[in-house]
């Protein structure tokens, strides 16, 4: 079968899945639900992340429909055939415990092995655990959300990511991530490229940081860093752009110094999360030097 072939049978593809529930492509015309039960959760994400989701993985994000009402979405990601990533997960509370949620993730899972993506991942919410663990995820490490207020007024100085640094900065990234996301990179600095800084050792990229406006808060990340000084240089620049302004930073556990460069600033737990994996997870990365994940839906 050819390959555009495969793809308009994804496109087309709707399945019956329980009591008059069906799952389709996602479309841009959905957004607005998708923004209606992203608002129901209290999650984060804006019509542009929904957008930037759409773009980079056209049929691989999913609704579940009862007649003309979205009850329930997924997305997904492929990161080279390193491995695929699984998102945005939610399900109409008025239409739980009627396995939406679970067809979905197995709409999902069915996408990415089809397309020859053997490991998936995901960051699994309190909500959603026990379905993951039940589908062969298990534990990689812990994620950790906390929020604040920036009180920082003066940042260190560090320049924008300029489009030149772009091939340096994912190719740089790759190994930490464990894959190449340099769509995504892209993608997140052409809507915001003043919403990024970049850092230098010994005349070497050895960090950056990139944020964007969400729903309730600013969303930190990803920002890596080889050391805690560049670490805490990416933060403080951060902070100094949006004085005043709420914030949201996911942490990687793995990483040392992330978590005590944010306590001093008077930012407070809000939420874990879990980073989980099925398959062989050949290309763990290396998340030590990983200070904010990019988002729970990104990776």
């Amino acid at each position: 079968m050819s390959t555009n072939v495969q793809r308009k049978g994804l496109r087309n593809l709707s399945s019956a899945i329980t009591s008059g529930i069906t799952i389709r492509t996602m479309e841009v015309a959905d957004i607005p639900d998708g923004m209606r039960l992203r608002e129901t959760a209290g999650w984060n994400q804006t019509e542009t992340d929904w957008r930037r989701l759409l773009a980079l993985e056209p049929l691989g994000c999913f609704v579940a429909c009862e007649g003309n009402r979205v009850r329930g979405t997924v997305t997904t990601l492929q990161y080279e055939k390193c491995f695929g990533w699984i998102g945005m997960l939610l399900t109409d509370p008025q239409a739980r415990r009627r396995g939406i949620g679970t067809n979905l993730l197995h709409r999902a899972v069915s996408y990415l092995e089809c397309n020859g993506v053997e490991t998936l991942r995901l960051d699994g919410t309190p909500m959603g655990y026990d379905l993951y663990l039940r589908h062969g995820f298990v534990d990689e490490y812990e994620i950790q959300r906390w929020e604040g207020i920036s009180t920082v007024q003066t940042g260190k100085g560090l320049p924008p990511v300029r489009a030149s640094d772009l091939d340096l900065i994912c190719t740089w990234d790759r190994q930490i991530f464990g894959a190449d996301r340099s769509r995504l990179i892209a993608s997140l600095w052409k809507e915001n490229p003043f919403c990024s800084a970049i850092a230098h050792l010994a005349g070497e990229i050895a960090g950056y940081v990139l944020w964007r406006p969400g729903a309730h808060a600013w969303s930190l990340g990803p920002c890596l860093a080889t050391t805690a000084e560049l670490a805490e240089m990416l933060l403080m620049e951060v902070l100094s752009r949006v004085p005043g302004e709420p914030v949201f930073v996911d942490i990687c556990m793995k990483n040392a110094w992330a978590l005590d460069l944010l306590k001093p600033l008077g930012f407070r737990y809000q939420r874990p999360l879990v980073r989980m994996y099925r398959g062989p997870h050949s290309c763990p990365g290396e998340p030590q030097f990983v200070c904010a994940i990019a988002g729970p839906e990104l990776g």
